[in-house]
């Protein structure tokens, strides 16, 4: 994977923190692009739309709010009652929408295929918290924001969906492309104390 690393000068200091030093305390951050996003809408409460997910995905549907659920292939994103964005390999979008179309056949349901409007960015390291904090309102709190939690939101003024992929804490951020520049340039901003190594996600 390609690596690169913003060499900032801490405060006090005159030059550049040594490589090692800045990246055990700097954020992780890289694109995840070419994933195949799409947006499915349903009946949570009908059992043959949530049986159909479960034939088509293997993955039980999140009916609570707030939550994803994933294994090595997708994750499932709640977005509202009926509402899921699911979130799969790279240019897999038109099979993934080809199979949950031909199961969910005879229940009410929308697959959109979103892909061309979305794009995943990973955050990690031991400032994530504290840097999402800076432009984002969500209470991240580990008694509060855990491991399979997934929320709408703003950072600063662009909007993000946000999830927590493991306790470390691992983010995912699911970001409309026409914010990317911007989500990107804000995050700059906002690690100009701790860092930044950008790195490119499969």
């Amino acid at each position: 994977m390609l690596e690169t690393l913003k060499r900032t000068a801490l405060p006090g200091n005159h030059a550049p923190a040594a490589v090692n030093t800045l990246s055990d305390r700097a954020l992780l951050a890289g694109w995840r692009t070419g994933l195949s996003i799409l947006n499915l809408r349903g009946n949570a409460e009908d059992p043959a739309f949530r049986n159909a997910v479960l034939r088509a995905l293997k993955l039980e549907l999140p009916v609570q709010p707030c939550s994803s659920v994933a294994d090595h292939l997708y994750r499932l994103v709640w977005v509202g009652p009926d509402d899921w964005f699911v979130v799969g390999p790279k240019d897999q979008a038109s099979a993934i929408e080809a199979t949950l179309r031909g199961e969910l056949a005879g229940t009410h349901h929308a697959v959109t295929d979103v892909s061309g409007g979305y794009t995943v960015l990973h955050l990690s390291g031991r400032p994530v918290r504290e840097v999402l904090a800076q432009g984002c309102p969500l209470d991240l709190h580990p008694r509060v924001f855990k491991p399979g939690s997934s929320a709408g939101s703003l950072f600063f003024k662009a909007s993000m969906w946000l999830w927590q992929t493991d306790v470390a804490p691992t983010y995912e951020v699911l970001v409309r492309s026409s914010f990317m520049g911007y989500f990107w340039l804000m995050l700059e901003r906002s690690t100009q104390e701790c860092g930044l190594v950008t790195r490119r996600f499969q």
